[in-house]
C-alpha cells in the first residue's frame, strides 16, 4: 500500500485534528507500516500492530459483503470508537489500506477528515 505523499497526509490530518492525531499507518498483505506515531503511542503500536493488521485485512475482505448488504455504493471507511481513541479504516483493496487513529475527544469534521484520507490513497 503506497500513499502518494505520506508527509502531506500527516500534515493535512494534523491541520484538521491537531495534537489529537495518534497513528497513521498503511498496510498490505505482508504487514503494517506506521507512517506517523504520536509521542506516547509507540508502545501501543509495538504491542498491537500485528493483531490490528490481521483485523484490518479481515475487514478489507468483508468490504464487498457490506457494500452489497447496505446497497449504498462503495464503502469508504469504517470507524471504531473506544474510550481512548477513535480508529478509522480505509480499505483500498482486499489486503491493503490505511489506518488512522485520533484521541476519542477529538471533534472532527467527518467528511473533511475522511475525504483527506481518501485523497492520499
Amino acid at each position: 500500500m503506497v500513499l502518494d505523499d505520506e508527509g502531506a497526509l500527516v500534515e493535512a490530518l494534523t491541520e484538521i485534528v491537531g495534537d489529537a492525531l495518534r497513528v497513521v499507518a498503511t498496510y498490505d498483505r505482508d504487514g503494517y507500516d506506521p507512517v506517523y506515531v504520536a509521542p506516547g503511542a509507540e508502545e501501543r503500536v509495538r504491542s498491537q500492530a500485528e493483531r490490528v493488521h490481521d483485523e484490518l485485512v479481515l475487514q478489507g475482505l468483508g468490504r464487498g459483503h457490506l457494500e452489497e448488504l447496505f446497497a449504498a455504493g462503495d464503502l469508504h471507511c469504517s470507524i471504531h470508537r473506544f474510550d481512548d481513541l477513535t480508529a478509522f479504516h480505509f480499505a483500498s483493496g482486499e489486503f491493503s489500506g490505511l489506518f488512522v487513529s485520533v484521541d476519542s475527544g477529538a471533534d472532527l469534521p467527518l467528511a473533511t477528515f475522511s475525504g483527506t484520507c481518501k485523497e492520499h490513497l
